[in-house]
C-alpha cells in the first residue's frame, strides 16, 4: 500500500553537513502588554537592583517612564543608563559599566532597538571579565573568553528589526570606527518580552528601515548554503509574516496585527540567522560606521545587488525562487527577486543611490577593506573578495 510519500536521495555536500549549535533564551513570552509585567520578570530572575539600559530616544517616547513607573508601584530599585549611542561605542560600554557598578547593580534590563541590546551585552560581558573589551572580540588573537558569570539579563525590544533580544552576540563600534563582534551563549537573556504594544506609533520611516533590516535577516540566512532545517523554517515563516504585514505597518502605526506579525518575523530573524549572514550585512555594518546610513537602511539598499550577486551560483537560485513566491505569490524566477526588492525599496521612500548618502570613491576603498574583515560574509553562498565588495558598493552608488 502506498504511504503517499516520495523519497528522495538528497547528497549534502560537507560543507552543508557542518555543525550548527542552537542557542536560545531561556524564556520568550509574547503577549501584547507584557512589559507592564516587568516586576514579576525581575523577581523571576531573582535581582533586586536592576540597570536598565536604553538610549534618550526611549526617553522621549515615554517607553522608560512607563517601565520605571511598574518597577516603582513595588518599590523595585533600579537605575538608568540612557547614554547609548545609535552605532553603541566601546565607551558606551565603559560608562554603562560604570554606572552599574557604582548604582551596585545585580542585573540588566535592556529596553530598545539593536543599539541598547548590544551595549547591554557588551556592559554585561565587563562585569564579571577582566581586561577590556577589545580582549573579547570574535576574531581576535588570543581572544579571551567569556564565562557563565554574567548577570541575570532582561531584553525587552522596542522595535522590529533587529532580533538582538534573542541573538548571543552584539556588535560594538571600537576606537578605529570598525564594527566589532562579541559573542557567548552566556550573553543570552533569562527572559525576553516581546510586547508588541510597544512598537504602536512607531514613525514610518523607523518602522521601514527595521522592517529591512528583519527581512535582511530572514532573506540572508535562508540563502546560507548549510544544513539548519530549524533556521530556514524560521526564516520561511518570517519572510511570509513581513510580506503579509510591513507595508501595513509602515501605513498604519497602530494596525495591531502587523505589529504583532512584524515583532514576531524580527525574533524569528534573528533565531534564522543563528545559522549564518552574508554579504548584505558585511556591507552594511560599514555604511552605519563609516557614513552613519541606518542599519536597516544600509541593509535594503545593499540587498538587490547582493542578490544578483549571488545569482552567479546556481545552488542559490531554488532558495531565490522560494523568497520570490513568498513576496510575489506567484511562480516567478529567481533572477526576478533583485527588482521585486528594488520595488520594496521604493514603496517606502528608500534612497538606493550611496552617493545620495554622502559615500564617496574614498569611502568606497575603506568599507571594501573593512567588509573583508567582517564576520558575516564567510557564509555567503557565494565567495567574497575585496574586489567583489568595491563592484558591489560601486553598483549601489
Amino acid at each position: 500500500m502506498s504511504t503517499g510519500i516520495k523519497s528522495a536521495k538528497i547528497n549534502y555536500p560537507v560543507k552543508k553537513m557542518s555543525g550548527i549549535t542552537y542557542n536560545f533564551p531561556a524564556s520568550i513570552i509574547f503577549s501584547w502588554g507584557e512589559a507592564e509585567k516587568i516586576t514579576d520578570h525581575v523577581k523571576t530572575i531573582e535581582a533586586s537592583n536592576p540597570l536598565i539600559v536604553t538610549d534618550e530616544g526611549l526617553e522621549k517616547t515615554g517607553i522608560l517612564k512607563q517601565i520605571q513607573e511598574h518597577l516603582e508601584k513595588t518599590k523595585t530599585s533600579y537605575a538608568v543608563f540612557k547614554d547609548v549611542h545609535p552605532n553603541p561605542t566601546e565607551a558606551d560600554v565603559t560608562n554603562g559599566l560604570n554606572v552599574y557598578r557604582n548604582e551596585r547593580c545585580d542585573s540588566v534590563i535592556a529596553l530598545g532597538g539593536g543599539s541598547p541590546m548590544d551595549a547591554a551585552k557588551g556592559i554585561l560581558t565587563m562585569v564579571n571579565n577582566p581586561g577590556e573589551l577589545k580582549l573579547y572580540y570574535v576574531g581576535t588573537p588570543n581572544r579571551h573568553m567569556i564565562t557563565e558569570k554574567i548577570p541575570p539579563f532582561i531584553a525587552i525590544p522596542t522595535t522590529s528589526g533587529t532580533g538582538s533580544e534573542t541573538s548571543r552576540g552584539a556588535i560594538i563600534t571600537d576606537s578605529t570606527n570598525r564594527k566589532r563582534v562579541i559573542s557567548s551563549p552566556h550573553l543570552l537573556p533569562k527572559i525576553v518580552v516581546l510586547d508588541p504594544s510597544l512598537t504602536v506609533g512607531m514613525p514610518p520611516k523607523l518602522t521601514a528601515y527595521t522592517g529591512l533590516d528583519a527581512l535582511s535577516h530572514n532573506l540572508e540566512a535562508f540563502v546560507v548554503d548549510a544544513y539548519a532545517p530549524i533556521c530556514d523554517a524560521f526564516a520561511r515563516e518570517g519572510m511570509s509574516l513581513i510580506a503579509k504585514s510591513l507595508l501595513n505597518a509602515y501605513k498604519e502605526s497602530g494596525d495591531k496585527e502587523a505589529r504583532m506579525d512584524m515583532m514576531m518575523a524580527s525574533t524569528m530573524g534573528s533565531l534564522a540567522f543563528i545559522k549564518g549572514l552574508g554579504v548584505v550585512h558585511s556591507l552594511a555594518h560599514q555604511l552605519s560606521s563609516q557614513r552613519g546610513i541606518p542599519h536597516g537602511a544600509a541593509c535594503g539598499i545593499m540587498m538587490p545587488h547582493a542578490i544578483r550577486y549571488n545569482l552567479n551560483e546556481k545552488k542559490t537560485w531554488h532558495k531565490y525562487r522560494e523568497v520570490a513566491k513568498i513576496f510575489s505569490h506567484d511562480e516567478k524566477k529567481a533572477e526576478d527577486v533583485p527588482a521585486l526588492f528594488e520595488r520594496i525599496l521604493v514603496s517606502f521612500g528608500v534612497e538606493p543611490r550611496l552617493s545620495k548618502w554622502g559615500v564617496t570613491e574614498e569611502d568606497i576603498q575603506i568599507m571594501s577593506k573593512n567588509a573583508m574583515l567582517d564576520h558575516c560574509h564567510p557564509r555567503n553562498p557565494r565567495a567574497c573578495t575585496e574586489e567583489s565588495m568595491i563592484s558591489l558598493y560601486r553598483t549601489a552608488f
